[in-house]
């Protein structure tokens, strides 16, 4: 079983996978979600030194659930474990780690399975429908058993009790 947290402290620092529309829209305006493509711009160039969601405290990003459905699986796991790992440690670097950095999956609850080993999977579609790839250790490599639910009350245990909003990792390294 997964560690399970409430509150708000991931809006503020490290990185989560969301899925819960209405705490998106609590915690930013569309019109500051960036692409992946532009965070990746960022990470390639120079990141912002003001960010626009969570009152100045997050940076929310769209478009990473399409990668990992047209990705072929074994190229996936190591663009994420080799490039994608890189630009986080970036963010969280650049940040000294009091900023946020937000995954906006909206499919996600139903896509990500909690496993005995302590790893979240995510479930392709597409052409690799069905075929599982370990996202908590590719994004989050040798600490992904650190990642926690993000719930909105208590009770919630597991990704698919309807309460659970993400998952989210205080600090990688």
């Amino acid at each position: 079983m997964s560690t399970v947290i409430t509150g708000d402290t991931w809006t503020r620092r490290g990185i989560s996978l969301l899925w819960d529309t209405d705490t998106l829209s609590s915690i930013t305006e569309v019109k500051n979600v960036l692409s992946v493509r532009q965070y990746l711009n960022y990470y390639k160039t120079e990141w912002p030194e003001e960010l626009q969601s969570a009152n100045g405290y997050a940076m929310v990003v769209a478009g990473l659930e399409t990668i990992l459905d047209v990705m072929e699986p074994s190229g996936l796991i190591e663009w994420l474990e080799k490039e994608f790992y890189r630009s986080l440690l970036s963010f969280q670097n650049m940040y000294e780690g009091q900023c946020a950095l937000i995954f906006w999956l909206p499919g996600g609850q139903k896509r990500v399975e909690y496993k005995a080993d302590g790893i979240f999977y995510w479930t392709c579609s597409g052409p690799y429908h069905g075929k599982q790839i370990p996202l908590s250790s590719c994004l989050w490599n040798g600490a992904a058993s650190d990642a926690k639910i993000i719930a909105k009350g208590l009770g919630i245990h597991d990704v698919k009790d309807k309460g659970c909003i993400g998952i989210y990792h205080p600090r990688i390294s």
